[in-house]
Formats: structure tokens, sequence, C-alpha cells
């Protein structure tokens, strides 16, 4: 073959020879960053796989030291005493009658009650009108069955409060000569919120008090339902007892 063709084709394949190793070793290069890439996105990923094993362990921790505090917390909320309702005087219909309401709650449970009227009263229902109550003829009882739902807070005037929301039986009973509404036996559910707030040491005198609502269903409870309406909050002035309610968290 000609020196004249055979020089530039040499030439040619020779360029293409040391190009093709150029490029070959400038992508071996990129590939082997990208592989020392890979393995150190490896190594990170499991780094922090690890962390976050770690932070949801300790999150749990957390979570279960909250619930203890919380649980603490509403093991040192309660109260106990009594709230004076008064009644409207049968001749006068003025305020005066006294019902005492004896009431008590804990972590585990709570009440309201009336045992008794020591003098007659009027007592406006909500389906029967005003119906005249004589002397001890009147007894009701709320007691929680269920206590669903605790909420701590602090009130704008700085006192301590606690929500308590749940179920309960009602037990509601008018003893009068010639009928009986009512039983002190038979129960009708209800649901109820209790409101107690901690005024601090020294009782209603010093700002505690305690209020019972209750909600009345007329199937579940048409007895109740009948006197109190559908919905009736127990409360009155705090003439004995004390509230404690801690400082929310």
């Amino acid at each position: 073959m000609n020196n004249k063709i055979l020089a530039p084709i040499l030439i040619l394949a020779l360029g293409l020879v040391v190009g093709f190793f150029l490029i070959y070793s400038s992508k071996s290069n990129e590939i082997q960053s990208l592989r020392a890439t890979e393995v150190e996105l490896s190594d990170t990923n499991r780094v922090m796989t690890a962390q976050l094993a770690e932070m949801q362990l300790k999150q749990d921790e957390s979570d279960l030291l909250e619930a203890e505090i919380s649980r603490l917390l509403l093991t040192s909320a309660s109260g106990g005493g009594v709230n004076m309702k008064m009644m409207p005087h049968p001749e006068t219909n003025e305020l005066s009658v006294e019902l005492p309401e004896v009431f008590s709650f804990d972590q585990n449970h709570a009440f309201c009650r009336v045992d008794t009227n020591r003098e007659a009263f009027i007592m406006p229902t909500y389906q029967m009108g005003d119906v005249l109550i004589e002397k001890n003829e009147f007894y009701m009882s709320m007691s929680t069955t269920s206590m669903e739902e605790f909420k701590l807070s602090r009130g704008s005037d700085g006192k301590n409060q606690i929500v308590i929301t749940g179920g309960l039986d009602c037990f509601t009973e008018v003893a009068k000569a010639n009928m009986r509404i009512g039983s002190r036996e038979v129960a009708e559910v209800a649901t109820y919120k209790i409101e107690a707030t901690d005024g601090g040491l020294g009782g209603g005198s010093a700002g505690d008090t305690f209020k019972f609502t209750t909600y009345f269903d007329p199937i579940d409870a048409p007895v109740n339902y009948a006197i109190f309406g559908p919905e009736f909050t127990f409360t009155g002035d705090m003439i004995d007892g004390e509230v404690t309610v801690p400082d929310p968290r």
C-alpha cells in the first residue's frame, strides 16, 4: 500500500485508540465516583435509619413518661364537699329553701347526691310544670360508671381546673303519699361533664367550685328527662369541702 495513504490511516487509527482510552478512562472514573457515592449514601442511609430508630425509641419512652406524669397528676386531682342549692319556697316562691348536694370526685369515681329535703319546696320541672315536693319526699343520686376524658387547664383567672366526662347511673325518686316517681334502686343511664375549680386552700370561700352537668335522653332516662330536661347542672354555693387540682403541664 502506498505510504502516503497508509500514514494518515495509521494516524487516524492511533487517534481513535487514544481517544477511546481517554473516554474510557473518564467514564471509568465517573463510574468509580458514582459507586463510591452510592456506598457513601448507603452508609449514610444506614446511619440515619439507626438514628431514626433511636429517636423513635426515645420518643416512645418520652410518651410513656408523659402518660405516667399525666396519670400522677390526675391521681392528685380530687375533691369533695357540699354545694347548697336554694329552691323556691311553696308559699313565697322565693329561693329560700336549702337543698344540700353532697359531691365527691377523684380519678376513679364521682358522685353527686341529695339524700332528702328537710323542707317542702317547689321543683320546676321540664315536662310536668312546677311540682310541690313535701318534706322528705325527694332523693337524687348521680354516680359515674365511666370516666372517659380528663382535661387539666388553668383559667384566665389563674385557677386550676379539671374537666371529666363519661357515663353515669342516675337514681331519682319523688316519693309522694299517693304516687312515686322514679326509683332509688332502678337506674337510668346518662352522660355527664364535671367541672371543678381549685381556688386554693379554703374551699368555697377561697374560690373552689364544683359543677356536675348531666345530659338526659328521653328514651334512656325518661324520668330524669321529664324532671330535669335534656341538660341540667347540679351546683350551688360550696359551703363545705375542698377541691384540689394540680398545675397543668
